[in-house]
């Protein structure tokens, strides 16, 4: 039992010794192993596109960078004219894909489906976000998840549905179908 555990030990010094002495014969300096890395590609910015129309210098359709605001949308458009009703639109509201965005005059009002609309001003049940339907009255955090699970499968056809399928009493649907819509 000694003989074998002697020449293991035997086989370890020499293969420490052949590898010291290829270093020493390389002058002690590793080998740098240097691999090209591409540089990173920049993925595209998303883009959407929103129909400016109304009381502004170059009504059109436009292309925006996803997160853009209504003033951006104008800005697009050449600005307001000096015709437009400047407190008709919140200048500062977020844009969606898609979008049309009215600039009125003064005792105009604005289309239906444009931004600033008492449609546009309600909250879409099959696009709003948990913490957006969380603000409105009677909706948690844990009411807001299932309405946001329930639409992935089905979107909602009819706001009616928050009642049908469950989702909320009829004293919250009371409260809230004024201010919800489907698109």
């Amino acid at each position: 039992m000694r003989r074998p555990v002697i020449a293991l030990i035997a086989l370890v010094a020499l293969a420490t010794a052949v590898l010291t002495a290829s270093r020493l014969a390389t002058g002690g300096q590793p080998v740098a192993v240097v691999e090209d890395t591409p540089a990173p590609t920049r993925s595209p910015e998303p883009v959407i596109v929103v129909d400016v129309a109304g009381a502004v210098a170059h009504p059109g359709v436009y292309r925006l960078a996803a997160g853009s605001r209504i003033h951006d949308a104008l800005v697009a458009a050449g600005g307001m004219t000096d015709e437009a009703d400047p407190a008709a639109l919140n200048k500062a509201a977020p844009v969606r894909d898609g979008q049309r965005i009215y600039v009125p005059r003064p005792s105009e009002t604005v289309p239906a489906g444009s931004a600033g609309s008492d449609a546009q001003l309600k909250l879409d049940l099959n696009h709003a976000t948990a913490t957006e339907l969380e603000a409105l009255p009677g909706i948690g955090p844990t009411t807001a998840a299932r309405i946001v699970r329930s639409r992935a499968g089905h979107p909602f056809a009819r706001i009616e549905e928050l009642q049908t399928r469950g989702l909320v009493s009829a004293r919250v649907f009371a409260d809230v179908k004024e201010m919800v819509t489907t698109r």
